[in-house]
């Protein structure tokens, strides 16, 4: 009676999966002299044997698998680890093949490590590299000519890549999904590239390190997918079927936090990806249907920039007449702000003019840091004089942020140079960041006697400056619109919601959204109170006797009185000024018919001297 009770109660513990473990663990000498009942040959079966005196195993089974640090109930497989010896696995059939297996397995692991800690020093070095490149030191291949933020982004999922394969290297932390996105993010890095090499314009800017940037990622992520394949096969060899897909809560926790990651990761590319895919298309069209007068000229004697010049009634140029220069505002490029000059070479009241597009501007190349006012004259002068052989004069025409290229320009050609206005343009004021204009004085008094109207608690200086009108942009927003831009969502919502063309992306409206202009931007505000700000300093000297006239909106005067005053300093410059004129309009006067107008008439006035 009491041998059937413990029977019955030891076979009503076994489940099946213990039955399986039980099967698999048995070596092959021992059951391959078994019947197909259980027994071996020449003794009684299984059902016989003593319950109560059967040996327990020295290693008793603690999970349905193991694999890693789980204690081995099936082909001896101990964690890599283990501190037990090799003894104990050869006991279990260390020659078997699972347990040569297992013993890849480790040695793959342990060379993974090495392969991951060595990629993501060199990642992280190569981001730290183009960093500096980007926005402080040029060594010559580190930028290319259309550069904006998104070689960082690249960089940077790269290394979220190579953390989280050196992390997650665990074949009971593989899914499904991995092999899928590990090929999506090997193959957008090849697409981009892919992409630029479509069109001439984008194909010709692409440098060494651009192209090798692509490569070295698709190569990181690929390793990344050789990871996976891996690991599947390690599992397929070393683990049941029935507990290839079982895991515990906290691996649950642990896969669900990698695939999200990567889903991230793969949306972040592909978005850029359509991002580069309509830039592609956006210049494509710029490009090969500008106008006739339109050309790209080289702003070096290396010819690894060129800047986007436009310049009509050259060909039977007076030489002496003057050719009116047009310098763009910040937030624009002549395509919007200067068609008021444009319409008086149509109407016949001045012989030829040019335009062109700044360095990170439109159709023009990226720049190269450090930024200066300075280093942006002396580009545009290598174009017009060493490629385009204009020998002047130029009367320059500046406006807004142009207002101060304008200056550094005259002040460096007076050779070339009989005459300069400016409309509605920045005063070097302008460039201080707001805690450098604590260290100068400003228009109030030291001891705050009229009672902090200014805003000011120091009483110093002034800060009722329309600095939305003339977009005047915080360093920190810019880089942060600057890493949005890669994504490109305002730029789609330009093509699919507002249905406007490649023009208003490139050269209008919404090239404020361009990364290129966004990273020119970020280095304007980078070094304008060091370097720009004493480029101007430098310029004010040798503006004494050039003819000088200056346009102002009325409206910015009655919104700023500070406005208004350094309206009246730019007067100042010359002692050669022929007219301050104010006209009806806001910052963007040419918008106003009126104001447009006026100014078109101070320009003839200031030819016909």
């Amino acid at each position: 009676m009491e041998s059937n009770i413990g029977e019955s109660n030891f076979n009503s513990s076994i489940t099946p999966e213990d039955a399986d473990i039980h099967l698999a663990a048995t070596p092959p000498e021992e059951s391959a002299g078994r019947s197909e009942f259980g027994a071996e040959e020449g003794e009684e079966g299984e059902e016989n044997t003593p319950l109560i005196n059967k040996p327990k195993t020295s290693h008793p089974v603690k999970s349905h698998r193991n694999i890693g640090d789980r204690t081995a109930s099936y082909g001896g497989v101990v964690g890599p680890g283990d501190d037990r010896n090799t003894g104990d696995s050869e006991a279990h059939g260390g020659d078997e093949p699972r347990f040569q297996t297992h013993k890849d397995y480790s040695i793959f692991q342990h060379n993974w490590r090495w392969t991951m800690n060595v990629i993501l020093f060199i990642n992280t070095l190569f981001l730290v590299f183009v960093f500096i490149c980007y926005f402080f030191l040029n060594f010559g291949f580190g930028t290319g000519r259309n550069e904006s933020f998104d070689k960082l982004l690249f960089i940077s999922v790269a290394l979220i890549g190579n953390c989280f394969n050196l992390w997650f290297n665990d074949i009971w932390l593989i899914s499904s999904w991995d092999y899928f996105m590990d090929m999506v993010l090997t193959g957008l890095p090849l697409t981009n590239l892919a992409l630029f090499m479509l069109t001439s314009y984008t194909r010709t800017r692409l440098n060494f390190s651009t192209v090798m940037m692509f490569l070295w990622l698709a190569l990181t992520f690929g390793l990344s997918l050789y990871q996976s394949y891996k690991l599947q096969e390690y599992i397929k060899q070393l683990a049941p079927e029935t507990v290839q897909n079982k895991h515990t809560l906290k691996e649950w926790i642990k896969i669900a936090f990698r695939n999200v990651v990567k889903i991230l990761c793969c949306g972040l590319l592909f978005l850029m990806t359509l991002n580069s895919f309509l830039f592609m298309i956006d210049t494509h069209n710029v490009a090969n249907f500008k106008d006739d007068d339109s050309q790209f000229v080289y702003a070096d004697s290396q010819h690894s920039k060129t800047l986007h010049i436009k310049c009509s009634g050259l060909e039977n140029h007076d030489k002496t007449k003057p050719i009116v220069l047009y310098e763009h505002g910040g937030e624009d490029t002549s395509y919007l702000s200067g068609r008021w000059i444009q319409e008086l070479y149509h109407l016949g009241k001045i012989e030829s003019y040019c335009v062109y597009d700044r360095f990170g501007y439109g159709l023009s190349d990226s720049t190269s840091a450090p930024w200066s006012l300075k280093a942006s004259a002396e580009a545009l002068r290598y174009a017009l004089v060493d490629e385009m052989k204009l020998e002047g004069p130029f009367v320059v025409v500046g406006y807004d942020y142009g207002g101060l290229v304008g200056r550094v320009f005259v002040s460096q050609n007076r050779d070339i140079c009989s005459g300069l206005m400016l409309v509605e343009s920045w005063h070097e004021e302008l460039l201080l960041k707001k805690y450098f204009k604590r260290l100068f004085p400003g228009d109030g008094d030291d001891n705050g006697h009229d009672g902090n109207n200014d805003g000011n608690s120091d009483d110093k200086v002034s800060f009722r400056v329309p600095e939305r009108e003339i977009h005047k942009r915080n360093g920190l927003k810019v880089w942060w619109n600057g890493l949005w831009s890669s994504i490109g969502l305002n730029l789609h919502y330009s093509w699919m919601v507002r249905h406007r063309g490649s023009r208003d992306r490139i050269l209008g409206r919404d090239m404020q959204h361009q990364g290129k202009f966004l990273r020119t931007k970020f280095l304007e505000v980078l070094t304008s109170s060091l370097l720009s700000y004493k480029d101007i300093l430098e310029t004010n000297p040798k503006l004494r006797n050039v003819k000088l006239s200056v346009v102002s909106s009325k409206e910015m005067v009655r919104k700023s009185s500070i406005w208004g005053d350094w309206q009246r300093k730019l007067t100042k410059l010359s002692g050669n000024t022929k007219e301050w004129k104010i006209v009806d309009g806001e910052h963007n006067f040419y918008q106003n018919g009126v104001g447009k107008e006026l100014a078109q008439d101070v320009l003839l006035r200031l030819l016909n001297e």
